[in-house]
């Protein structure tokens, strides 16, 4: 990530550049005046890091180094790899094996993996994300009738190591994101995708063991009294994303020096464990808020509208279920987070370069103009 920047020369800014480039600014000058004597640069450099190397890919994208059809197949291969190694942890555990690439594995709970990722609720996350990704990304290529070569065979089988991995990995954040890629799929597809995605959510739903629906429910409802103690009552481990946010939202101030130049870096890690009862002292989190509170206002509005403008997040119900589950419940420098800016970016990217296309078509060939689009029968799609 370091020396990403050293691959790009630009002689103009995108938008989302030119906002990133803000919030980097920012995260460096307001420690610097306001808090520093206690300031830890090294998590503003990774900060910095991860700033560049999007700037980075967003250069390269522009240049055509990633074609969609591409882009797509990496997607597809991902979700088989996360499928494929969670199989071999679940014969591991069958037959009383090492277990092979474990990470926070419980004991007590056998077959909650964690495939490819840290844990299971990250490749819960992961696998969501590249399903939307690639159902996303397999519309914009029928949109310009390009010829993506992935049979029926094989479109049956991605959508197995979806479900397979989803449904048998025991994590309830699994349940989350099944049910927004179903309502993606569904979208734009006439009632009859509604009720087959429908169907399907419902028999996943029932696949999936009692307490993890529990939980989902339980979690969901305490949420929304706003009252961090009801949700950790109602289930700690999800309650760990979720109530260091309510903390913060009455700890932030808005008219007020450090409710706008924050309150120092890793700030949080100093009081939260005095209100999240089982954990570390020292602990940190509260995803975007903990922007907020430690480095300011400015710098979390740059952010906020950078993540909301490159991901187009307000388009879409599940677009904005999508950016709120994976970026803004999460902490700036997590992988997780630039992994789900970077893929909806590119899906963002095509599919603002489709829509100049069908307006160039419309503008210099009205003959083939049907019902206010290009008939791609006839021409070509993008490059």
């Amino acid at each position: 990530m370091f020396i990403s920047p050293l691959f790009t020369l630009r002689r103009t800014l995108s938008t989302e550049a030119v906002l990133l480039l803000g919030f980097a600014l920012s995260i460096v000058f307001f420690p610097a005046f306001v808090h520093s004597g206690g300031t830890r640069w090294s998590t503003i450099l990774y900060s910095l890091m991860f700033c560049g190397l999007f700037i980075s890919y967003d250069g390269m994208l522009r240049q055509g180094k990633l074609g969609l059809v591409r882009f797509l197949n990496i997607m597809r291969y991902l979700i088989i790899a996360y499928a494929v190694v969670l199989l071999i942890q679940q014969l591991c555990v069958l037959l009383g094996l090492p277990i092979f690439n474990l990470s926070n594995y419980d004991p007590s709970e056998r077959w909650k993996l964690n495939s490819l990722s840290p844990e299971p609720s990250h490749s819960a996350r992961i696998m969501g994300l590249l399903m939307f990704s690639y159902i996303l990304g397999s519309r914009l290529l029928m949109r310009a009738r390009k010829t993506f070569k992935v049979s029926e065979r094989q479109y049956i089988l991605l959508w197995l190591c979806f479900f397979w991995t989803m449904i048998t990995m025991m994590s309830a954040t699994a349940l989350v994101m099944i049910i927004i890629v179903l309502v993606t799929n569904a979208q734009g597809n006439g009632i009859r995708f509604y009720v087959v995605s429908f169907l399907i959510a419902v028999f996943a739903i029932f696949l999936i063991p009692g307490d993890l629906v529990e939980r989902v429910f339980a979690i969901s409802s305490a949420a929304l009294t706003l009252d961090y103690k009801a949700v950790l009552n109602a289930d700690h481990s999800g309650a760990m994303r979720i109530a260091p946010m309510l903390v913060l939202l009455s700890e932030s101030e808005l008219f007020s020096i450090l409710g706008i130049f924050g309150n120092g870096v890793d700030s949080v890690s100093l009081f939260l464990s005095d209100y999240i009862w089982g954990v570390a002292e020292g602990t940190s989190g509260g995803g975007l808020l903990a922007l907020w509170y430690e480095y300011g206002l400015i710098p979390f509005l740059f952010f906020v509208l950078f993540t909301l403008h490159t991901t187009s997040a307000l388009k879409s119900p599940a677009g904005f279920l999508i950016w709120f589950s994976l970026i803004f419940v999460a902490s700036v420098n997590s992988q997780m987070v630039w992994l789900a800016i970077i893929q909806l970016h590119t899906l963002n990217f095509y599919r603002k370069k489709l829509e100049l296309f069908d307006i160039r078509e419309n503008l210099s060939s009205p003959t083939y103009v049907l019902h206010g689009k290009v008939d791609y029968e006839t021409h070509s799609g993008p490059g």
